[in-house]
């Protein structure tokens, strides 16, 4: 019994797209660091409540100064970015799955993340151009440093 070149490529079809599906949500996660003990200012690569901690008064305040400045530039941008992601999900959990509405969907959503991770190296390098060469070092060696995570509130490891 042959199996028709039609239903080949509609199962080789799913499975790429679950496929798809499975990585980006993987990459989701790294992205977004959601749970308990994840740094979430900044996400996985920069944590900028980490990196502002450690400065002095004076270079603490220009890149106060200048994080809020960026924070309302980027405001839009993160709410298109939720507004896509919703969307994608209202397409996944519908009862008939559109293929192609999901592709696009998935499209856009990487797109604006892609956009607002060019806005924050902008960001990254505002900071480098207003901190003083021993603060910039400080700033950015605490800020990209893996952070350990923190014990969720009843969880004991021993167990």
């Amino acid at each position: 019994m042959a199996i028709s070149r039609p239903k080949i490529l509609s199962i080789a079809l799913i499975v790429s797209l679950v496929v798809n599906v499975i990585v980006g949500s993987f990459i989701a996660v790294q992205w977004f660091g959601h749970g308990a003990g994840q740094a979430r200012a900044g996400g996985p690569l920069f944590n900028h409540r980490a990196a502002m901690s450690i400065l002095e008064k004076d270079p603490q305040e220009n890149v106060r100064k200048i994080w809020k400045a960026r924070r309302e530039i980027l405001r839009p941008y993160f709410k298109e970015y939720g507004q896509s992601r919703r969307q994608l999900a209202q397409l996944l959990g519908a009862e008939k799955l559109d293929e192609d509405a999901i592709n696009l969907a998935y499209g856009d959503m990487l797109a604006k993340r892609l956009q607002i991770e060019e806005m924050l190296k902008v960001s990254l390098l505002e900071f480098a151009n207003a901190l003083p060469a021993d603060q910039r070092a400080m700033f950015f060696n605490e800020g990209f440093r893996k952070h350990k995570k923190h014990k969720r509130p009843g969880k004991d490891k021993s167990n």
